[in-house]
């Protein structure tokens, strides 16, 4: 699952560039709870509680901040990183966003902002790598794909959802920004990136040998509308190659609706797992009457919303996948405001193929298989197409 540092985390989906999306909820308001969802105090109100958690929690946090001799007695404090680290420890995609990050992070939904021009991807071990966006400020910087990000600024990154690591990275144009790399023995270095106003389309095309090659970085919004209008224009007979590559994934339902483009009506294409029961999503339009071969390119760093994609395609018998196992982002996360203005991330469910295979932490595996690192020459020959 990846953050698009340069982007807007546009919730919805899967994505963000994480779920696949965060969807933003209702404000939390419960009768009679402060900032951080606790009374002031072990109050006769919250001794009382009809909850046995509300009570214990209460009483262990008066008895930390009045008595422990390492606490700093902010109540506030002491709940968020208690919060942040509950649900960093259990689930690599979630966790706690303050005020101000949650602010910062609706923030980048104006627009107003700069970025560094790079994707950030959150392996299940919790680690954090990133993938610089081709002349961009990042890779300008020195940045090279597949850096471990260690620190923003002076910020550690570690149990930090992507979406507050992108509120760190962005910013006003024209400042700078210290990020903190580590490369794959552990030797740590120090990459100052000025800020810019950057923008990668979510949809684009490349010709390589004789083939014309779409290329998707994202699933937006838009992205179904663009790939709708360019595949309008295909030359009959010539086969369809979707390049996605490195594509962390983007908004859940901008996958769907580009889904649909290429099945029938009422064909299945994804379905979430939940902890209260299954919702199935399937075509709700005839798609393109489209009649040549279709072939998915996909790599290790192909993950959440393109993976979506892929699958519903390749199960419902209409494209061809090409390439290696991709990352096994298979999560939906969710984003609940709580009264104060923090907000949690929440792991919501589960993404399950037309075919029921829940593909989270294992990926899906190639059609046909290519060789780790192998160059597109080799993709195009894989797809039986000559150079």
């Amino acid at each position: 699952m990846r953050n698009l540092l340069d982007r807007p985390f546009v919730p919805g989906a899967a994505c963000f560039a994480l779920l696949l999306a965060f969807v933003p909820a209702a404000p939390f308001a419960r009768e009679g709870v402060d900032a951080v969802g606790l009374a002031p105090s072990c109050s006769a109100d919250c001794a009382n509680s009809a909850d046995p958690a509300v009570r214990l929690y209460a009483q262990a946090l008066d008895r930390i901040t009045r008595e422990s001799a390492f606490a700093s007695g902010d109540r506030a404090a002491i709940v968020r990183q208690m919060l942040n680290d509950y649900l960093s420890a259990r689930d690599p995609y979630s966790g706690y966003l303050s005020r101000d990050e949650y602010a910062a992070y609706r923030q980048m939904q104006t627009g107003a902002y700069a970025g560094i021009g790079a994707d950030l991807e959150r392996h299940h071990d919790g680690e954090t790598l990133i993938f610089p966006f081709p002349q961009g400020p990042a890779e300008r910087a020195g940045i090279r794909p597949g850096e471990r990000l260690v620190s923003i600024g002076s910020m550690p990154v570690k149990g930090k959802p992507l979406a507050v690591l992108a509120a760190w990275a962005t910013g006003q144009s024209g400042t700078q920004v210290k990020l903190e790399l580590a490369n794959q023995t552990g030797v740590t270095r120090i990459v100052t990136v000025a800020r810019e106003p950057v923008s990668e389309p979510a949809v684009s095309e490349y010709t390589a040998g004789a083939a014309r090659v779409l290329k998707l970085a994202a699933f937006t919004a838009a992205t179904s509308t663009q790939l709708k209008a360019l595949l309008a224009r295909w030359k009959p007979g010539m086969p369809i190659i979707i390049d996605l590559r490195g594509c962390g994934g983007g908004e859940f339902y901008g996958a769907v609706d580009s889904a649909m483009l290429f099945l029938k009506k009422d064909e299945p294409v994804v379905s979430v797992v939940r902890r209260d029961g299954v919702s199935t999503y399937a075509s709700t339009i005839a798609g393109l009457k489209l009649t040549q071969p279709v072939f998915l390119w996909q790599d290790g760093q192909t993950a959440s919303a393109a993976e979506l994609f892929i699958a519903a395609l390749t199960e419902n018998g209409r494209a061809t996948s090409v390439g290696r196992t991709s990352a096994g982002k298979g999560s939906r996360q969710d984003i609940e405001q709580l009264s104060d203005g923090s907000a949690l991330i929440l792991t919501t469910g589960y993404l399950s193929t037309p075919h029921n295979v829940r593909f989270d932490g294992r990926g899906l595996a190639p059609q046909r298989p290519v060789a780790e690192g192998a160059s597109t020459a080799v993709y195009l020959r894989a797809s039986g197409i000559k150079e």
